[in-house]
């Protein structure tokens, strides 16, 4: 016949909770393995127990348990385990320390409490059946173990490396800071090229030589006047006669890149803002596109030789845009 104990160490392996009636419940935790590097050992996976007095309701699990192992009736299983827990609460009330094998040990304290300490040496989980602790020593670094001077040498080398590093940085920038600004024309062109960045190149300088051309001169032959002529320019005298008309400024179509400054429905405004902008130095021109007359201040078949009158419009204070054709 088995007893109490062994069955109660039996469903401990199989349940969750497992309650003694009269005499308090298990509560079973599943932990994890782990290693404490204090006390230099590894832990396999293992089942808590912690144990509630007032866990002492009788659920039936105990009772029926001990009907199917030991082939009794349940009046007779009852009266097995009551017969149990009456000597542990005796014994336990004189001030005796009971231990149940395989599941650890029960005393009561000063202040009358009932403690419960688990038996370490038996593992309740069955995935990890027949794994034991392992005692290991902890490697100790070698650092500690090597001489003053060594660790010396090594914060040294760690300054040097360091300081390297940051003259790394620091002495690109600073002679970059000087060659830019100096020795290549980005400030004065708004632009930057790679080229700029290698001191060995050397910039190619154009050689021009001056030359005396000679032209012929050009005589024109005279035209002879016949009559139609004659009735044509004496038309000619009688229409200079009558009111001249307003001239209308050179209109040209945009063929090329244009930097527009002005947009226009009426003419009369176009002309006058045209007259302003050359007084500024600017060589202005009308394009007549639709019904509107834009104004351009310069032309040219790249954007890059647009860049110097762009940035004369913007010193002067005057939005543009880029008319493509």
């Amino acid at each position: 016949m088995k007893g109490i104990e062994q069955l109660v160490y039996t469903l401990l392996q199989h349940n969750e909770c497992v309650v003694i009636p009269s005499f308090g419940g298990f509560i079973v935790k599943t932990k994890g393995a782990h290693i404490d590097y204090d006390k230099g050992i590894a832990v396999p996976a293992f089942k808590a127990l912690s144990f509630n007095v007032k866990l002492n309701d009788n659920d039936g699990q105990l009772i029926k348990y001990c009907c199917s192992e030991n082939h009794l009736s349940y009046f007779e299983s009852e009266s097995l385990v009551k017969a149990s827990v009456d000597q542990w609460n005796q014994s336990i009330a004189q001030g005796h320390k009971i231990h149940m094998d395989s599941i650890g040990s029960f005393w009561k304290d000063e202040e009358g409490n009932v403690q419960f300490e688990q038996d370490r040496s038996f593992n309740l989980l069955l995935s990890a059946y027949g794994l034991e602790l392992v005692e290991f020593i902890p490697i100790v670094s070698a650092e500690i173990d090597a001489p003053p001077n060594e660790i010396r040498v090594k914060v040294k080398n760690n300054k040097l490396l360091k300081y390297a590093a940051a003259a790394a940085i620091i002495l690109p920038v600073a002679f970059y800071s000087y060659w830019i600004p100096v020795k290549t024309p980005a400030f004065e062109s708004g632009m930057i090229s790679y080229h700029d960045f290698n001191p060995l190149e050397k910039a190619n300088q154009g050689n021009y030589k001056a030359s005396n051309i000679s032209l012929e001169r050009l005589e024109f032959p005279k035209l002879e006047v016949n009559e139609q002529e004659n009735s044509l320019n004496t038309e000619a005298k009688t229409s200079e006669s009558k009111p001249e008309e307003p001239t209308i400024p050179t209109v040209i179509e945009p063929s090329t890149l244009h930097l527009i400054a002005g947009c226009f429905a009426n003419l009369d405004n176009a002309e006058r803002y045209i007259a302003r902008l050359k007084t500024l130095g600017f060589d202005a021109q009308l394009l007549q596109q639709g019904k509107l007359f834009k104004i351009s201040i310069g032309s040219g078949f790249s954007a890059e030789s647009l860049i110097p009158i762009q940035q004369k419009a913007k010193e002067a204070s005057i939005d543009c845009w880029t008319l493509k054709p």
